[in-house]
């Protein structure tokens, strides 16, 4: 595609401008210079440097604004191609100087240089996928803040030998205990209550924030058939389903359900040279949010599922051979997988039920430990 361009355009996106390069098919730099971050301002920028009928190829780097650069770029009729940021980091890496304008030049040389085979391409998410992403990224944020006031508001306590009992307990409830608890400890001549009340009222207003958005992930999740279908896996709850489908987004350009596990960065790394090969851990790469709920759902799938299949069974034994936190991991992986074949081939999770004759020996081995979420409340397990 990027071949039979006339000219290749790289595009060093920032916030308020966005440095431009322009090279011919044989690698000669055309024309250089900087437009304000809107995509019609760069089209008005190419238009009066450009002869009409000629054909190019515009490249940029995946990054926050992408995703509204290329949408703007594609409906004016561009070629627009979004680059791994990984792969296009370790090439501009190469240039002597960290400069936008070499930005521009590196990412218009990597386009023109870069086939299908060599490029790493990046799918722009549609708008409905995008939206729903910014909704489970809200609720998550205010969870994490919830989360970070309960455990402040008890840690500040606690020198005083003001012990609040949380566990998987409501908001409201956690509230309530610690107004009491205040209150006992300043009858005790404790006087910290005006202190930690404003952090107290905060924590139960994000909590009641994140009631309407959980509510509307359930509703969003619900009204999708094939995320509904996701939800039979145990352990998967909407949070985790609609995290995934939101962040496949299409299924199809995934030729292997591997691939999408290695997507979510839920496979391990790998490095060779010579005789020297060594397995990594994973790499983390991808969604964070996605493959943290995926290793959430894969814990409780272990540990708090009541429903014995071939899943759980094969989780455990890896468990009891390698350990919870890595068979955590590759149950995620499969948990994935699992999804992933249920999407591209319209299909639903058809477990083999544990006979009772293998449930039984299953009991008879230590079933797996799992970690403390002592910093994970309830609405937090997906």
């Amino acid at each position: 595609m990027t071949a039979t361009a006339d000219y290749f355009v790289g595009l060093d996106i920032s916030q308020k401008t966005t440095s431009i390069c322009v090279i011919d098919a044989a690698g000669k730099i055309f024309c250089e210079g900087k437009s304000l971050t809107r995509p019609e301002d760069v089209r008005g920028w190419l238009a009066n440097r450009l002869e009409d009928g000629k054909t190019l190829s515009i490249g940029l780097e995946a990054g926050t604004m992408s995703s509204w650069m290329y949408s703007g770029l594609v409906r004016f009729g561009f070629s627009v191609i979004c680059m791994e940021t990984f792969q296009a980091h370790r090439f501009l890496a190469t240039y002597r100087n960290k400069t936008d304008k070499n930005d521009a030049r590196g990412l218009a040389q990597l386009l023109r240089m870069g086939g299908e085979d060599f490029l790493r391409v990046v799918q722009i998410r549609s708008q409905a996928s995008q939206e729903t992403r910014v909704l489970l990224a809200m609720r998550d944020h205010l969870v994490s803040q919830k989360v970070s006031l309960e455990n402040h508001i008890a840690g500040v306590l606690k020198p005083f030998g003001i012990i609040v009992e949380r566990g998987a307990v409501p908001a409201e409830t956690f509230f309530r205990r610690t107004v009491e608890a205040l209150a006992i400890a300043e009858r005790d001549g404790v006087h910290v209550r005006d202190f930690v009340l404003p952090s107290l009222l905060l924590y139960r207003t994000a909590a009641e924030k994140i009631q309407p958005l959980t509510a509307r992930i359930e509703e969003i999740a619900n009204s999708i058939d094939v995320v509904r279908r996701f939800m039979d896996i145990p352990g998967v709850g909407p949070v985790t389903a609609l995290s995934v489908y939101a962040a496949i987004d299409n299924p199809h350009r995934f030729t292997k359900s591997s691939d999408v596990a290695a997507y979510f960065g839920l496979t391990p790394k790998q490095y060779q040279s010579g005789e020297f090969n060594k397995m990594g851990a994973i790499s983390r790469r991808g969604d964070p949010g996605t493959r943290r709920v995926l290793v959430i759902a894969a814990t409780v799938l272990l540990s708090a599922s009541q429903e014995w299949n071939t899943l759980k069974a094969w989780g455990v034994r890896l468990a009891k051979r390698i350990g919870f936190s890595k068979a955590r991991i590759a149950v995620a992986r499969k948990l994935v997988m699992i999804m992933h074949r249920i999407w591209v081939n319209n299909d639903r999770f058809r477990p083999k039920l544990l006979s009772a004759e293998e449930r039984k020996l299953l009991k008879q081995e230590v079933a797996p430990k799992p970690p403390r979420f002592s910093d994970r409340p309830p609405e937090a397990i997906a």
